[in-house]
Order: structure tokens, then sequence, then C-alpha cells
């Protein structure tokens, strides 16, 4: 199944980037046993306010990919045909929460899927979401000047 989340990274090798772009950016960090180039796609929201490109992590933040961003937090980005290094900041719990809730509100669906993927479901309630949040970890990209 791990093949699969790699397709998009595929997209961007073959100059194919600019049809998954929209949704998708490329993560690249160092491997924190190995120290290895890692390429992981994920999908972004872009918060213009703060020039930050926000990620999330699932499964509490025991992907390789968040792993690795918060032991070595300077990475680097590809996305709309740019690439830049950018620093990997944690964003806070509540902001989290917020940001589950914004996407529920856009998609009630999501809260299905939310749900599942939290230790404790989700009943719409903030209480809910900011307990949910942890699931979550989230990390916003900021661009650097080199």
């Amino acid at each position: 199944m791990r093949w699969v989340f790699k397709i998009p990274v595929f997209f961007y090798r073959l100059g194919l980037g600019p049809l998954i772009g929209k949704h998708f950016l490329i993560l690249t960090t160092a491997g924190r046993k190995t120290g290895k180039t890692r390429h992981t796609a994920l999908e972004y929201v872009y918060l213009p306010e703060d020039d930050a490109y926000r990620i999330m992590s699932g499964w509490g933040g025991k992907t390789d990919w968040y792993q690795n961003a918060r032991a070595n937090p300077r990475v680097s980005v590809h996305v709309r045909g740019e690439s830049f290094q950018a620093i990997a900041e944690p964003v806070p719990q509540q902001e989290v929460a917020e940001g589950l809730m914004k996407v529920v509100s856009l998609n009630p669906k999501s809260l299905i899927m939310f749900s599942r993927w939290a230790e404790d479901p989700i009943d719409g309630t903030e209480e809910s979401f900011f307990k949910a949040a942890v699931n979550f970890p989230s990390l916003n990209l900021r661009p650097i000047e080199e």
C-alpha cells in the first residue's frame, strides 16, 4: 500500500507536478536515523497571512516524515513549480482543532474519517475536536531566506 502514497512523487519526477500541485507538495526531509534524503507527497493548506504551508500527520504523528521533520526541522519543499528551504514548526493543538473544525464545516463527511483515525470519536463539539487534535499533529512550513 505504501507505493500508492509515492505516486505523487513519481508525478513530480516526471515533470507532471502541476497536475497535482494544487493539492500536494513534496516534502524532503533528512532521515532521523540514516540521514538519507526522503521525499513525501502531502496535502497542504496555504496560509497567506503567515506565508506558510500547513501539513497534517495522521496516526498520532508516528509517520516517518513527521518524525524526521521534528528531528531536523530544516526541510525542502517543492510546490506549484517552486522549490525552497523551509523550517517545519509545530502547530499548537488549539489551531489543529480549529483546522479540523474548518475542514468538517466544508466537508461534513470528513467527520467520519477523522473520527475513525482519532482515539476517541469526534461528536462535533469543540471539546471533542480539541481532544482529537493530538491525533493529527501538524506543521507549518515557513520559507527561509538563504
